[in-house]
């Protein structure tokens, strides 16, 4: 786009719209984890909710034209960063998985470094968090990594229009497409 400055969402809503999601991805993680656990496949965690937010994430992109449910509440919507479009196949897919991907890599760093330290651990999963937050209050385009790496923008949507029917009949008295004008009843 070559000034979506206007069009970009501002960071409250779509830091609100995040957190539906996330909550709306833990809770369909936390009944996905029940019933693995009933059918006694082992006890998932953290690969099931990063899994879990991928999917819901997939999902609704693709259902929904680039919008997921928090999105949707607080009318704004993912597009192509060049020309606005739709998301491709291939957006959709890096947008949904690059931030599940970057935590799980992150976290499996900060353990292996750390050796059950959780402040490390939890630096190193945060710090991109964090770096994303910035990211999204300070440049213009309000674009996180993710963002720029899946090269998307986040938009406002712009309100329907109602469809709004004429004050006065739409003909004259010379059309006669719709026949002859009516008059006065006659007694």
């Amino acid at each position: 786009m070559a000034n979506a400055a206007p069009f970009v969402a501002h960071p409250v809503r779509r830091l609100a719209a995040g957190f539906v999601d996330l909550a709306a991805a833990v809770m369909s993680a936390g009944i996905v984890s029940a019933l693995v656990q009933t059918v006694g496949f082992g006890r998932p965690e953290l690969e099931l909710a990063l899994i879990m937010y991928t999917l819901y994430h997939l999902v609704f992109y693709a259902l929904w034209g680039g919008q997921t449910l928090g999105l949707r509440l607080f009318d704004i919507k993912a597009v192509s960063a060049a020309g606005g479009n739709e998301l491709s196949r291939i957006q959709i897919l890096v947008r949904a998985g690059f931030r599940p991907l970057l935590l799980y890599a992150l976290g499996w760093t900060a353990y292996l470094v750390a050796r059950h330290q959780f402040s490390v651990a939890a630096v190193m999963v945060l710090a991109p968090l964090l770096g994303e937050l910035g990211m999204m209050l300070t440049l213009p385009s309000r674009q996180t990594l993710s963002d720029l790496v899946s090269r998307t923008l986040v938009v406002k949507v712009p309100p329907p229009q109602p469809h709004r029917a004429p004050a006065a009949p739409m003909y004259s008295p010379t059309d006669a497409e719709f026949g002859v004008r009516p008059g006065k009843p006659r007694r």
